[in-house]
């Protein structure tokens, strides 16, 4: 039996290699209003899913995973950061150390993204009845990826705490008091396949 091929370096710089040079240029200062606000569309597609609330899109805040073999240390890491408080540079520099990091391609698992189910509405009906899903992303003029996966969904396990804690340190890490995850369910959503929707490739099929 074959290997499945590798998730496609073009979208893996895109991406993630991208979205780390700006939380980067962000620490260091660097980063325009214009640069946050477009490149902040690689962390909110569309999630679009089908079941008993009917064919619905919702706009949801994603992430990368760590490596399995990575996660139980990333995430105690990243719950003692939280515990210990701090601001957004800290924030931002802990995500550097563990998330967005240097040896990516040893890392990161580019076969999962992840988000947090804040709303538990449309997406949440469905996803519980209907695991495929469709990630699409837009950065304008012309970048667009197609990314079909298929969800699970966590509570109370190791990638339920890692999702929240990688949130957290970002958005709550000005907060003194630690959020309450018990509301929080997670999705996992492994890569099936991409597509480069740029106009110029009219869908073409990358993985």
């Amino acid at each position: 039996m074959k290997n499945k091929k590798s998730i496609p370096i073009q979208y893996i710089k895109w991406a993630y290699v991208e979205r780390r040079d700006l939380i980067k240029r962000m620490l260091e200062g660097k980063a325009s209003k214009e640069d946050f606000l477009i490149g902040f569309l690689r962390h909110t597609p569309a999630i679009v899913s089908y079941g008993p609330a009917g064919l619905n899109a919702s706009i949801k805040g994603i992430g990368f995973v760590v490596k399995e073999k990575y996660l139980y240390e990333t995430t105690e890491a990243l719950e003692k950061f939280i515990d210990k408080g701090g601001d957004i540079k800290e924030a931002i520099k802990i995500l550097l150390k563990y998330i967005y990091v240097k040896d990516y391609m040893e890392k990161i698992d580019f076969t999962k993204l992840s988000t947090i189910e804040l709303a538990r509405k449309h997406t949440w009906i469905n996803i519980q009845s209907n695991p495929i899903a469709t990630i699409l992303f837009f950065m304008p003029p012309l970048t667009t990826y197609e990314v079909r996966c298929k969800a699970t969904i966590h509570v109370n396990d190791i990638y339920w705490r890692y999702v929240n804690a990688v949130h957290d340190v970002f958005h709550a890490a000005p907060y003194s008091e630690k959020r309450d995850w018990s509301k929080r369910p997670v999705y996992i959503f492994e890569i099936q396949e991409i597509y480069d929707n740029d106009p110029r490739k009219m869908g073409e099929k990358i993985y």
